[in-house]
C-alpha cells in the first residue's frame, strides 16, 4: 500500500522539506508511553523524542491515532523515534472525563465521522446530539449509523427514524442490524479507499461488531454482551486503533465514551442547531440569550410549537456547558501562570542566596 492509499496526501507533502532524509509513517494505534507506525507496509513501534515531549504545551501536541509523523531508525531493532508531527487537517477532541476541562484527542485526519446510536434500550436523542456537535466543531463530515434495527418492528424503526431526522435535519442517516445483516452491504458502501473514518459512540452499540462484519472475521476485535435493561455494555475496545479494510478504506476504532462534555463548541454548536441559530437573526437583541428575553425569536418559536422543547432544552444545555468548561479552562490557565511565577522567584531567590553562605 503507498502512502497516497493510506491517506497522505499534498496538505502533509507540503510540510515536509525538499531532501529530508526523515521516514513518512501514519500512527496506527496508542499505548501508554508509545505508538505504532506505518509507512503502509510495515509497522513498528515508536516514542515521540525527549525534545518533542518537552515542546509540547499539553497532551494536544502528543501523536494521536491518525497522525502523519517523521520518525527516524524506523523498522529498525529499537523503537523508531518520532521527530515531527505533521499538522492535522481535522481533531477529534473532547473534554476528558470527570470534573477536569482538559481536551482529549480521539483521533486525528478523520474524513468521516459515524456517529453509532442503538434504537433499542439506550436510544438517546440529547446524546446524539452531543456527538453531532463535537464532530460538526471538529470539521469533519457526520454520518448517522442507527444499530440493533431487528429490535424493532417496521412501524415502530419508522418512528425512530423520523425523530432523528427531525431534530438532525441534513444529517445523513442508515439504518442497519448486526444480527441480521439487513442494511450491512448499504453501510459497507459508505467506506471508501483511501479515506479514514472513526466510529464513535457508546459501548454496548455494537461498533466493534460492526467492524468485525465489515472485516469479515468475526474473531478479530473481541466483543461482550451488553445489559437489557439499558443497552449499556463494557468498552471492549481499550485504545484507539487504525484499521485498514479490505477495499482499502481505514477506520479508527475508538473506546466507547462515558461522558461527552463540550469546549470551544460554539462553532460546533451553530452548525448543529442551524435552525436556531436562523432563528437568532429575528432576535429584538443581538446579545440575546435565548433565555427568559423578550423580545427571543428563539423563545417565540418553541411557544408557538415550530421549535421543539427537547431540541431547545438540549441546546441551552450544551451552550451552558460550554460557557461553563471554556471558564473553567481560562482559570486553570491563570493558575498554572501563577504557579509558574511563584516558581520561577523560589528559584531566582536560591540562586541568589546560593553564594552567601
Amino acid at each position: 500500500m503507498t502512502l497516497e492509499e493510506f491517506g497522505f496526501n499534498a496538505f502533509f507533502a507540503g510540510q515536509i522539506e525538499p531532501g529530508s532524509d526523515f521516514t513518512v509513517a501514519r500512527v496506527t494505534a496508542v499505548h501508554k508511553g508509545e505508538c505504532e507506525v506505518s509507512d503502509g507496509e510495515e509497522t513498528c513501534p515508536a516514542k515521540m523524542t525527549g525534545r518533542l515531549r518537552h515542546q509540547a504545551k499539553s497532551k494536544r501536541d502528543y501523536a494521536t491515532v491518525g497522525d502523519w509523523v517523521l520518525v527516524k531508525n524506523f523498522g529498525g531493532e529499537d523503537f523508531a523515534s518520532i521527530h515531527q508531527i505533521l499538522e492535522r487537517q481535522s481533531e477529534l477532541k473532547r473534554k476528558t472525563a470527570g470534573r477536569t476541562t482538559r481536551v482529549q484527542l480521539i483521533a486525528a485526519n478523520i474524513d468521516t465521522a459515524f456517529i453509532m446510536q442503538t434504537v433499542g434500550p439506550g436510544f438517546n436523542l440529547p446524546r446524539l446530539e452531543r456527538y453531532l456537535v463535537m464532530v460538526n466543531e471538529s470539521g469533519i463530515e457526520p454520518v448517522i449509523l442507527l444499530s440493533k434495527t431487528d429490535l424493532l418492528r417496521p412501524e415502530e424503526l419508522a418512528v425512530k427514524i423520523a425523530e432523528v431526522e427531525a431534530r438532525m435535519p441534513g444529517v445523513r442517516l442508515f439504518a442497519f442490524s448486526n444480527s441480521d445483516h439487513e442494511g450491512i452491504e448499504e453501510v459497507e458502501e459508505l467506506f471508501e479507499p483511501g479515506k479514514t473514518y472513526c466510529i464513535i459512540g457508546t459501548s454496548g452499540v455494537g461498533k466493534t461488531t460492526l467492524l468485525n462484519n465489515l472485516l469479515g472475521e468475526e474473531d478479530y476485535l473481541f466483543t461482550l454482551p451488553v445489559r437489557e435493561s439499558d443497552g449499556k455494555g463494557v468498552h471492549t475496545t481499550t485504545w484507539r486503533e487504525l484499521i485498514t479494510l479490505d477495499n482499502g478504506a481505514h477506520v479508527v476504532d475508538t473506546p466507547g465514551m462515558r461522558e461527552l462534555g463540550n469546549m470551544d463548541v460554539n462553532e460546533g454548536i451553530e452548525e448543529t442547531f442551524d435552525d436556531i441559530a436562523e432563528l437568532s437573526a429575528q432576535c429584538k437583541f443581538n446579545d440575546c440569550s435565548h433565555v427568559n428575553t423578550k423580545g427571543c425569536a428563539v423563545i417565540d418559536a418553541v411557544e408557538n410549537g415550530v421549535l421543539s422543547d427537547a431540541r431547545y432544552n438540549n441546546y441551552v444545555r450544551l451552550i451552558k456547558e460550554a460557557a461553563f468548561h471554556e471558564q473553567s479552562a481560562l482559570e486553570k490557565r491563570e493558575q498554572d501562570r501563577k504557579l509558574g511565577r511563584f516558581y520561577r522567584s523560589v528559584m531566582a531567590d536560591k540562586k541568589k542566596n546560593s553564594g552567601k553562605y
